[in-house]
């Protein structure tokens, strides 16, 4: 859904490698690519909940104030602290968030804007954070050493690039390696959606990407992976040892990628779709991006977001992705789910008005039924919304009448 994350990434461990070619710098045309001095000089742009924070009124806000204990004394005041400050090319940002390691200790946040637990701190509209540790620990994924006494500085490093149809921040720690990714993003990207745009035969206007650590998703009560609607994209590529057990960035940024982008296609045809359609959009969001071959299947199915497996009932689901998958995979399992099939959902025969999170209702089965069926160019989706087990009219012919079709 636009302006949510599609969760199935973070939420659990994926392990699953799906191979995606590196399309390398020298094959893009009329691209314009600027390193960290450059973009610092210019003020390199930040996701929408970032800020910087070298001016006023982010300069004198209060800081978030945490105190890691050990375990034997989780209300203890540690005789030692730093200040931790995050930075993008040099200048100072106002949220992020901070592993530590050892994870076994308390801790616990004494004042400001932020959360933390028994292994991480997440600032929120904080200039910096001041860190009491009475035992060793280490910051980050990177395994940052603390400067007990003095400031310790967080970097990260930001590689733009810009085209007609795309332009992409990539951020990274300043010192992980990522080689070539930023580019190799930027091109597969925009492979994503020429590829997408075909299939569906909607388009949309200029897309911003940012492609950031798990340090940078600091979203309160999401992960970093979502849309605007206006051409806004954010995504969360995660942290070394995820990126390491998921084959690379590329595998761990595009599927992401290209269901927030199915999601701005979607906004464009969003008005035929009146009623609640979060659940259809995040399903549409990954059925696209699988048949396109950009998101593997273990994210789409049938495993879903809470664990629980659609792969013979969609009637117990709750979760949004998870219901909104689960219809997409019945079709798949029936053999339909074509691009023929998915350009039939971006232009649908008629305006539709229903609750798609309402699976186990007559309407919505009636709608799915229409929909589908009509999408599918007649073929016979009785079956299908059967193997769902939700309630539907007998027929197709029947359900649209039910409906006033």
């Amino acid at each position: 859904m636009r302006g949510s994350c599609n969760g199935r990434c973070f939420a659990y461990a994926m392990l699953s490698v799906y191979r995606i070619s590196g399309l390398m710098l020298a094959g893009l045309v009329g691209i314009t690519a600027w390193g960290t001095a450059e973009a610092a000089a210019s003020g390199t742009p930040l996701p929408p909940w970032l800020l910087y924070c070298d001016t006023e009124p982010c300069m004198s806000s209060p800081p978030l104030v945490v105190a890691s204990c050990p375990a034997s004394d989780p209300k203890c005041i540690p005789a030692r602290n730093t200040k931790v400050v995050a930075q993008v090319d040099g200048r100072p940002i106002n949220s992020i968030m901070v592993t530590l390691k050892p994870g076994d200790t308390s801790v616990r946040v004494v004042s400001g804007n932020g959360i933390a637990d028994a292994v991480s701190v997440t600032a929120f509209q904080a200039p910096y954070i001041i860190l009491g540790a009475e035992r060793e620990v280490l910051l980050t994924y990177y395994d940052i050493v603390p400067v007990w006494g003095h400031t310790t500085q967080i970097s990260f490093i930001s590689t733009s690039f810009a085209s007609a149809a795309i332009d992409t921040v990539f951020y990274r720690h300043a010192s992980y390696d990522t080689g070539t990714a930023a580019a190799d993003l930027h091109a597969r990207a925009r492979n994503v959606i020429d590829t997408q745009q075909a299939m569906t035969g909607v388009t949309t206007g200029h897309a911003t990407v940012f492609f950031m650590p798990s340090e940078m998703s600091t979203v309160p009560g999401g992960e970093g992976n979502f849309s605007s609607g206006n051409g806004i994209i954010n995504v969360n590529y995660g942290n070394p040892p995820y990126i390491a057990a998921s084959g690379g960035i590329m595998q761990t940024a595009i599927p992401r990628f290209a269901h927030e982008y199915t999601h701005e296609l979607f906004n464009q045809i969003a008005t035929s779709y009146r009623g609640n359609h979060s659940c259809l959009n995040e399903g549409i969001a990954d059925a696209l991006p699988y048949v396109a071959g950009f998101l593997p299947e273990a994210e789409f199915g049938p495993v879903g977001l809470r664990g629980m497996d659609f792969d013979s009932s969609c009637a117990a689901l709750n979760e949004m992705h998870d219901v909104g998958n689960c219809y997409f995979w019945h079709v798949k399992k029936a053999g339909l789910l074509t691009q023929a099939f998915l350009h039939g959902i971006f232009h649908p025969q008629r305006s539709y008005d229903f609750d798609s999170c309402a699976q186990n209702t007559l309407k919505a089965g009636n709608n799915m039924l229409v929909l589908f069926t009509e999408a599918a160019g007649g073929a016979n989706m009785v079956p299908i919304l059967d193997s769902m087990h939700i309630p539907h009219a007998a027929s197709y012919e029947a359900a649209k009448q039910a409906l006033g079709y």
